[in-house]
């Protein structure tokens, strides 16, 4: 049996966001405080016809592409993929993008000793996984672990 293991985040407010003045912002409305947003839906609808004089409650989500647990997919980056693979073609959108990609076998490449602002190279990424003793396979999930938290 796979070992299954959550990388998401809540959206809530006041999350670390990527960039951090975006974060998402949350407005919660009561019972109360919905009604008036609800008669209009309905005409003729009066605050007493509701169960108790009160309507649903909701939220207004505000967000932006990096918020939460998210995957930038082809579009994010440009119009078209896969150049390098022959004639280019529009680019995947989210919704396109399969949802078994997001299971599969993943590895956790630790860069925790590098300085900030460095830019990992392809060899030093071949001496982590040789360091694990991890050879990539398509598809694998890769976590790259820095000190960006902290």
């Amino acid at each position: 049996m796979p070992t299954f293991i959550d990388l998401s985040i809540p959206l809530e407010n006041d999350v670390i966001s990527d960039p951090p003045p975006h974060g998402p912002r949350i407005t919660y409305y009561g019972h109360a405080e919905a009604v008036g947003q609800l008669l209009p839906f309905f005409p003729g609808l009066r605050a007493q016809d509701l169960p108790a004089g009160e309507a649903w409650a909701v939220e207004r989500v505000e967000l932006i592409t990096h918020n939460g647990t998210h995957l930038d997919a082809p579009w994010h980056y440009a119009t078209t993929q896969d150049a390098a693979l022959g004639e280019p073609v529009r680019a995947m959108t989210i919704d396109e993008i399969p949802l078994d990609w997001c299971f599969r076998p993943g590895v956790k490449l630790d860069f925790r000793h590098l300085p900030d602002g460095h830019v990992v190279s392809a060899s030093e990424v071949e001496a982590e996984l040789a360091r694990i003793g991890h050879v990539l396979q398509p598809f694998d999930i890769v976590l790259v672990n820095t000190r960006a938290a902290r």
